[in-house]
């Protein structure tokens, strides 16, 4: 086919996929990063510059009860029992229209006794009221005064908790995840940047409190506010670490395994700005900064799953290489509610006081077909601190079905089944942690060797011949001097050009067609010009092999198919006999 991407469909014609796709490029780098702040604060508020001009409407100190709450679950904190000193109430209005926001946002601002001078932010969701609500009933499992709040303030921080906004109408009493009627506010067409609002409580209580009086500010947050700790701080540089908890998947990965919620959360002007995955990244740069995303394996209501973070943690990872920014993930496994589990809070108090564990030595990345697998995860388990005495912990979060894991041990272990000419990608993912927080989330694809190299020309295309390494997807270029140490049984074949296609497919276009008795083998492993991977080993010699004449179909397009034809710049489809035009 003339100039089109026929190579890439005769590989789809051989090779069903076998892994989900990745999300997008992440366009978001540390020299254009302040660039797509600007785009994203230009889609949210529509301008540029950031609203620091707006300040809680009315501000009350030292207050002894709470909105919506009946009783006061933080007297046993007091000083000198414990360490809060005061708490504040700054009410918002996110509007002056009060029939859209009937209700100024109750914000609490809770004074430590002995101030460690940084602020931390926490952020509810949906279900409650006020934030301190949530941590009481959610992650406190209705135990006062709850986990995340006490704790930050036990150790010396000043604590912001801020819930989510409501629309047109009042927010619900105790802890009820109903409706906030945030659709509407989007849908209704009221306000030209509406999600400018989710933010204007958290933007004016920051404001007044001045982000230069603290050293560092931490954000965490759960379900809605999990979502929006994974936008703030790619919005604000100020955030220097941030904890988004069960709140946000890339859209990709949302709309396939969680494609609810309310409407903000898939409001296709900012998700095309930037992906979640992208203001992640955002999130950790200009100024260098970290993120710790956790999500709950069991969570039954959003975000759950073993597998979801394969197709974007790394990605984030490798955008950051190199500038100081850090972003990590965690799962918890720990319990089946949607609430920042005392096993997360664990693992996010490790994060905070820079506790860090890695893999000494990386599992292998390719394996040959029916031959033993193994890794010892435990013996590679290193930690940049004094490790516990405790039994780590092992998980396998995705495998094939011919690996398994010790939990006690720690071992990989499994034997490879043997393949034909697919020479298959398996996806792995697993987790190791100690008691104190300190973890290990590592996912890798395991490249399987086919059983043989593998020739083969397509339908009444005899002279160009096609050659599948042992391995695929991990060439990524050939030096066309290496055409010399592949040879024929044939005398008379002759190779006029050698090139090399999807990092797999190495087309070689020959001087005459090729017969049916006609084999090929390779002796270049020790020539200055070797096949070599992308890992630096080489590919070995073998001797003469078969060449599958019409192996690739005449037509492996299917009706409907579309294509982008290089030589004519045009989009075409298949109608069943041939290539249409679509311009």
């Amino acid at each position: 086919m003339p100039g089109s991407f026929l190579l890439g469909i005769i590989f789809i014609a051989f090779f069903q996929p076998v892994l989900a796709q990745r999300v997008g490029h992440i366009r978001v780098t540390a020299a254009n990063a302040s660039s797509y702040r600007d785009s994203l604060k230009n889609m949210i508020f529509g301008s540029i510059n950031f609203p620091y001009d707006i300040l809680p409407d009315t501000i009350t100190t030292n207050v002894s009860t709470l909105d919506y709450y009946a009783g006061f679950p933080y007297s046993p904190l007091l000083y000198p029992a414990g360490n809060l000193d005061s708490i504040d109430r700054f009410a918002i209005n996110p509007s002056n229209n009060a029939t859209d926001f009937p209700e100024p946002v109750p914000v609490y601002l809770f004074h430590p006794h002995n101030n460690n001078g940084k602020l931390f932010i926490y952020q509810s969701g949906h279900c409650a009221a006020i934030s301190t609500i949530e941590d009481v009933v959610a992650n406190g499992f209705g135990t006062e005064p709850g986990i995340i709040i006490p704790a930050m303030l036990a150790d010396g921080y000043t604590v912001l908790a801020v819930p989510m906004i409501n629309y047109q109408i009042p927010a619900h009493l105790g802890y009820t995840c109903g409706y906030n009627n945030h659709d509407a506010l989007i849908l209704d067409g009221h306000y030209q940047n509406p999600l400018s609002f989710f933010f204007t409580a958290l933007i004016a209580s920051l404001n007044h409190l001045g982000r230069s009086n603290y050293s560092s500010i931490y954000m965490a947050g759960l379900s809605g506010g999990g979502w929006t700790t994974s936008i703030y701080p790619a919005l604000d540089s100020s955030i220097s670490c941030s904890f988004p908890v069960a709140g946000s998947w890339p859209m990709p990965v949302r709309l396939k395994y969680y494609a609810e919620g309310d409407y903000e959360q898939f409001y296709p002007p900012l998700y095309s700005t930037l992906d979640l995955h992208e203001m992640y990244t955002l999130a950790c740069l200009a100024p260098a900064r970290k993120m710790l995303q956790i999500n709950n394996r069991y969570d039954n209501c959003c975000f759950s799953g073993s597998f979801q973070h394969i197709y974007y943690i790394d990605s984030v990872a490798k955008a950051l290489e190199g500038t100081g920014g850090t972003y990590k993930f965690y799962l918890d496994e720990t319990g089946n509610t949607h609430a920042i589990a005392k096993r997360s809070w664990e693992v996010i108090q490790a994060f905070i006081r820079n506790e860090q564990a890695s893999l000494q030595t990386l599992p292998a990345d390719s394996i040959v077909n029916g031959e033993n697998y193994s890794y010892n995860i435990k013996n590679n388990f290193t930690l940049n601190t004094t490790p516990d005495d405790a039994a780590l912990k092992y998980s396998l979060l995705r495998a094939p079905d011919w690996l398994t894991i010790d939990t006690n041990t720690g071992i990989l272990n499994g034997v490879v089944p043997v393949g034909n000419i697919i020479a298959r990608l398996d996806t792995i993912s697993f987790k190791v942690e100690d008691s104190t927080g300190r973890f290990v989330i590592y996912d890798y694809t395991i490249t399987r060797e086919r059983e043989a190299p593998y020739f083969f020309t397509s339908y009444h295309n005899d002279s160009t011949l096609y050659f599948l390494p042992p391995f695929s997807n991990s060439i990524e270029t050939i030096n066309p001097l290496i055409a010399g140490s592949l040879y024929f049984n044939n005398p008379l074949l002759e190779i006029h050009d050698i090139k090399l296609d999807n990092n797999s497919l190495i087309k070689l276009t020959m001087n005459m067609p090729i017969s049916a008795t006609d084999s090929v083998g390779y002796n270049g492993f020790s020539s200055p010009y070797a096949l070599t991977y992308r890992n630096g080993l080489k590919v070995h010699d073998f001797a003469l092999s078969p060449i599958n004449l019409d192996a690739v179909t005449k037509m492996p397009a299917v009706i409907g198919m579309i294509r982008f034809n290089k030589e004519t710049n045009k989009f075409e489809y298949f109608n069943g006999t041939t290539w249409i035009n679509m311009n």
